[in-house]
């Protein structure tokens, strides 16, 4: 019998318990301990937009940093509020868009890692998130954000579940499409949670990825006022991007004084 029915086009209940089983806190594909490495030098406040459940943020504050956390999934909050609980901690979690959120001057540092700034729908989205950015940062602050290397084509992925008693969760891809012109790809995605064979709630997920070319990221981090511009390949500081590569790694600054442009680095379209 099914008892309960959700669509959502953020991360529900269910997609919140499946992230947790796919992606626990400390789970990490080298990205914890890059962003560990970078940030060994600030030591002011910073800012996770699109903190999740927590995955890279409790490592952070267990590394001695001060880290805040926004999400606009109200479930993905409450499971991080969990976590922290169980580890003594109490960071600043709020609930909050990426693309309106602003704390003056606030952070020394912004990172968002996992590709979460391609859950940003186009241009004008991703323009006014990196706005609210260079507003929160103090001046001479530190941008450090993961993009996600462009796809031909939204691949088709097989059934995946997780079990943990009594419960077994099930995800899959029930359609998926790429639009060229916009350059972003959609799966539409169905998680179901079954007891005893029984399926208890479902829950369908609309899953939109949008991606840009190194240089059209760099040419958005300039027009909003950031310089210092740098871009790495996954996770290796000696890698330079490239159409292969699995994730770019892009770091800014905000300027300290006036804004000096510097010559553009070489990126592939």
């Amino acid at each position: 019998m099914l008892s309960g029915n959700q669509m959502s086009w953020e991360y529900g209940t269910l997609a919140t318990e499946v992230y947790e089983l796919e992606k626990p806190v400390g789970h990490t594909s080298a990205d914890i301990e890059y962003y560990t490495g970078l940030l060994a030098d600030i030591s002011g406040p910073i800012l996770e937009p699109a903190s999740g459940t927590g995955r890279v943020l409790i490592p952070l504050l267990q590394a001695g940093h001060q880290v805040e956390g926004i999400d606009t999934s109200p479930q993905m909050l409450a499971t991080c509020r969990q976590h922290c609980r169980k580890r003594g901690l109490d960071p600043v979690l709020r609930e909050a868009d990426m693309t309106v959120f602003v704390q003056l001057a606030a952070y020394a540092a912004v990172v968002l890692p996992a590709g979460s700034i391609a859950l940003l729908h186009g241009r004008k989205a991703t323009l006014q998130a990196l706005t609210c950015f260079r507003d929160s940062l103090v001046p001479g602050g530190s941008l450090f954000v993961d993009l996600p290397v462009p796809q031909s084509a939204a691949e088709p992925e097989a059934l995946r579940y997780w079990w943990r008693d009594p419960y077994l969760w099930t995800r899959q891809t029930m359609h998926s499409e790429h639009d060229s012109a916009a350059n972003q790809t959609t799966r539409f995605l169905r998680y179901d949670k079954w007891e005893d064979g029984t399926l208890r709630i479902t829950e369908l997920q609309r899953f939109r990825l949008q991606y840009w070319s190194c240089k059209e990221f760099e040419n958005m981090l300039v027009e909003v006022g950031f310089t210092n511009t740098q871009v790495t390949a996954d996770y290796k500081d000696a890698s330079p991007p490239r159409a292969r590569s699995g994730v770019w790694t892009f770091q800014a600054t905000t300027p300290a004084f006036t804004i000096r442009r510097r010559g553009a680095p070489a990126f592939p379209n």
